[in-house]
């Protein structure tokens, strides 16, 4: 009897020690377990990010978070041929007038996974905010009464590859957007002490934010530094898509002081006393922004994120190139050439915009021989800038851009020459032909992630190859393009 009173002693103390496991214990709990080998780097759309989505599910149903949408957490979504899947739920507000507006607060679970061999546990990118995201759901949900707006929790996946999540949420509901009033990205929050303070980037967006955010007003005991915007143009978080829909947003973050992408990135180094209090501080300012019954957002946006209104790329790639001729009943047979060179466009909204660019242009096309058509013949040489004003059309879908244009184009050849069996009478090549050449265009193409493109292009020339003082038959030489661009 006594050994059976000892042991239910026992097993009580034991549950209460469990009850009393402190928020910094499961956030080193959740974090191990992100960042494990057995999860082999989280890498999107693999079986390895579905097992940390579905820990992630786990957390959350055990307590008692609901689902955005029907009875589960998951909205899948699919890109190409691959399979994401994002998890959001919400934590209802209280006040009958602002319950339907929403503070978003996410966080990408993935990561890079497995390079060269070596598993990128990816702890502080991103399992460190995953985690936060976790507890600050717990903290919020279990000061439920404390809301006025309602709170929606998002592991993005896909965040690595293009912000693909994050996009995905903000294309499938725009009744849900046009209610967001802030969004949080919970992205590399790990190394608090070694980067000095917690930065928050993009506190120019938010009304009143020095006193929304102060750690001091709110009784938070940490060292934070505000960050009026977002500046960085060769890096992104998933606050990206929100703000190009006009959102305010708050990229929260300690930095790029971890390893960052590189195998190092483990469990081991981070700092749990400081992800601790960033939970605590994000919990408060959520709150606080929940309750705050004026407009949160300042009307201002991130430099950066203007920049989607005008867009610049670095493109190269190939052509083909043929003369035809318009008088006679063939064509000159195709030769490849080279192009490359700056695009830029203005985009006037999500599905009209206007490009133009400059790309050097290297050509060159066979010119038969009088006297035989179908022969060798010898050839032209060309190089030239292409200056290209086009409109285009586009949609966007899961993270991809579809697009067509129509347009113009001029051209200036300033070197070309004939090579080949020439014929002897044949006077310079730039003495007889046009260097100022124009036409229209016709293009085509396909953007992933917000960044790669693939573009095919057709040049039609309105305009005569050579001067028909020249002795040359009319000739028109008209390229085929494609190129693969990178869009900042």
């Amino acid at each position: 009897m006594k050994k059976i009173a000892l042991l239910f002693v026992a097993t009580l103390m034991c549950g209460i020690v469990q009850g009393q496991e402190s928020q910094r214990q499961r956030l080193e709990q959740h974090l191990f377990t992100l960042a494990s080998d057995s999860l082999r780097g989280r890498e999107a759309g693999t079986d390895d990010s579905r097992r940390a989505a579905d820990y992630i599910a786990r957390q959350w149903s055990e307590m008692g978070l609901k689902p955005l949408f029907g009875n589960s957490y998951q909205w899948p979504f699919r890109l190409v041929t691959m399979d994401y899947t994002n998890l959001v739920a919400v934590i209802e507000g209280n006040d009958p007038a602002l319950k339907n507006e929403y503070i978003v607060i996410g966080a990408h679970y993935d990561h890079i996974g497995v390079k060269n061999g070596k598993i990128h546990n990816g702890a502080d990118d991103n399992a460190s905010g995953s985690s936060c995201a976790i507890e600050v759901a717990r903290q919020l949900l279990a000061r439920q009464k404390e809301l006025k707006r309602s709170v929606i929790i998002c592991a993005f996946d896909g965040e690595e590859k293009g912000l693909f999540g994050s996009k995905d949420f903000v294309n499938r509901h725009n009744d849900i957007i046009g209610n967001v009033k802030l969004m949080m990205s919970v992205d590399m929050v790990g190394w608090y002490r070694a980067n000095g303070c917690l930065e928050l980037e993009g506190t120019k967006t938010i009304k009143n934010s020095e006193q929304l955010l102060s750690p001091e007003l709110l009784g938070i005991d940490i060292k934070v530094q505000f960050k009026p915007f977002e500046n960085s143009l060769m890096t992104a978080t998933d606050t990206e898509p929100f703000a190009t829909a006009g959102i305010p947003t708050l990229a929260v973050t300690t930095g790029l002081k971890s390893p960052y992408h590189k195998p190092e990135d483990d469990a081991e180094l981070i700092d749990y006393e400081g992800l601790d209090r960033i939970t605590d501080y994000i919990v408060a300012i959520t709150i606080a922004t929940s309750r705050h019954e004026g407009k949160l957002g300042s009307g201002r946006l991130s430099p950066k994120h203007h920049t989607k209104h005008f867009e610049a790329a670095l493109a190269a790639g190939f052509n083909t190139c043929h003369l035809s001729f318009p008088e006679a009943t063939f064509k000159g047979k195709s030769y490849y050439g080279l192009l490359g060179g700056l695009m830029l466009q203005y985009n006037f909204n999500k599905y009209i915009g206007l490009r133009t660019g400059a790309l050097y242009d290297y050509s060159h096309a066979p010119l038969p021989a009088a006297n035989d058509a179908f022969g060798k013949g010898y050839a032209i040489e060309q190089q030239s800038v292409l200056v290209p004003l086009t409109l285009q059309l586009g949609i966007h879908s899961s993270g991809m851009y579809l697009f067509i244009g129509l347009g113009m184009y001029y051209g200036y050849a300033f070197d070309g020459r004939y090579y080949g069996d020439v014929p002897a009478t044949t006077e310079s090549y730039k003495l007889s032909c046009d260097p100022n050449q124009y036409g229209l265009t016709f293009n085509f193409g396909l953007r992933i992630g917000g960044h790669w493109q693939l573009d095919g292009t057709w040049y039609s020339p309105q305009f005569d190859l050579f001067d028909t003082a020249s002795g040359m038959p009319v000739a028109r030489k008209k390229n085929y393009t494609v190129t693969l661009g990178y869009w900042f």
